[in-house]
């Protein structure tokens, strides 16, 4: 081969590999990477990662001044947490409970929170229902004078029902993976 022809076959190699290179900059800056729709906690990620030992020692001190009950159609559970935020969702499918607390079409959505022997009433609490794998059909469900609501479930599969409790400056969060049958 001779050396005109190498070089340039070597020159269209370069500028192809810079166009590629320019291409994935490109698709990049407008696919939204880095953006945040993910909600953990209803907040940003980059919040959830700053301060998530602080989250984590509001959550020991508002179980330790508050009885927390959720009701969520047939499943009661106690106390809030968030161990389920590290769990796969295929854990689903080995677990006995949280196991299949959604259904399809309406669902329940109570609680009791009691202090000491009282029932409190001045709660301020966020949920975010939502499935796995978009935000399509999101449910937020936010209680301020009522305890009780019902939402639709139109989409069988794994959802993370996550919620925050605020009471004064005390504030709770919970985060919930299960599936809908």
């Amino acid at each position: 081969m001779n050396k005109p022809t190498l070089y340039t076959i070597f020159i269209f190699k370069f500028l192809f590999s810079l166009s590629l290179i320019w291409w994935t900059i490109t698709m990049t800056f407008t696919a939204d990477v880095g953006e945040d729709d993910d909600n953990a906690f209803l907040t940003t990620y980059h919040d959830v990662d700053e301060n998530f030992n602080n989250m984590i020692a509001s959550n020991i001190k508002f179980n330790k001044k508050y009885n927390t009950t959720l009701y969520l159609n047939n499943t009661i559970i106690k106390s809030i947490d968030v161990k389920d935020a590290f769990l796969g969702q295929r854990n689903i499918q080995d677990r006995i409970n949280k196991k299949g607390i959604l259904k399809l079409g309406i669902n329940k959505f109570s609680y009791t929170i009691t202090s000491k022997n009282e029932i409190v009433k001045n709660v301020d609490m966020n949920i975010l229902i939502t499935k796995t794998t978009n935000h399509l059909a999101d449910k937020k469900l936010k209680f301020k004078n009522s305890n009780i609501k019902t939402f639709n479930v139109s989409i069988k599969g794994y959802w993370n029902i996550i919620g925050t409790i605020k009471i004064g400056d005390d504030k709770g969060y919970f985060f919930i993976k299960t599936n809908a049958i």
